[in-house]
């Protein structure tokens, strides 16, 4: 694997994203590939791969770790010293991001707990089921997202409306929260997160 740090010209003044981005976007070239291209390649959709070399900094880190090693890149981390007294401390503004990310993933969870409660109860109509359903194909269709979305909202969304519940609670957590953070019932979400 190459080190990013000397694989592209970046300015180490820039974000991270952004310097991220720009070794991506030049691994990616040197190995010939466009942007689709690439996406196929990598099991990601052209859209992240697009925001990962724009430098979006509200990627999710491990799509972004998978691309990177896809790319032959690594990244690492080293801890910053402030006068050689120690480790400096997350800022402010990075525990209140990460205490503002944590508070929302929670409010995924509940409101799917709520959506799971509601269909185990035959509570959520039959078009509501289907019109989520749509959204998963859309995703394929259109290639949104990557097809492990797709697969894994494709599975939990078979069968009936019970069966739909007991498989969304049984998911073990940190898939829960990936799935949750782009659900095919984000119209009874949004519902919810606005109670």
């Amino acid at each position: 694997m190459k080190d990013i740090s000397k694989a592209a010209p970046a300015s180490l003044n820039d974000p991270l994203p952004i310097q991220l981005g720009r070794q991506a976007r030049a691994a990616r070239i040197a190995k010939g590939l466009s942007i689709r291209a690439a996406a196929v390649q990598l099991k990601c959709s052209p859209r992240f791969m697009l925001q990962l070399e724009q430098g979006k900094p509200t990627v999710r880190m491990d799509k972004v770790l998978q691309t990177l090693e896809g790319l032959g890149l690594q990244l690492g981390v080293r801890a910053l010293e402030e006068n050689g007294t120690g480790v400096v401390a997350p800022s402010n503004a990075q525990a209140e991001a990460r205490a503002r990310q944590n508070l929302h993933d929670e409010r995924l969870a509940r409101a799917h707990d709520r959506i799971s409660a509601r269909l185990a109860l035959r509570e959520v109509s039959p078009g509501d089921i289907e019109k989520a359903r749509s959204q998963v194909r859309k995703w394929a269709d259109q290639q949104i997202c990557s097809q492990w979305y797709v697969d894994r909202w494709t599975a939990l969304l078979a069968g009936s409306a019970r069966e739909i519940a007991s498989r969304i609670l049984q998911l073990e957590k940190e898939d829960a929260k990936a799935l949750f953070q782009n659900t095919p019932f984000g119209f009874l979400v949004r519902e919810y997160l606005r109670a």
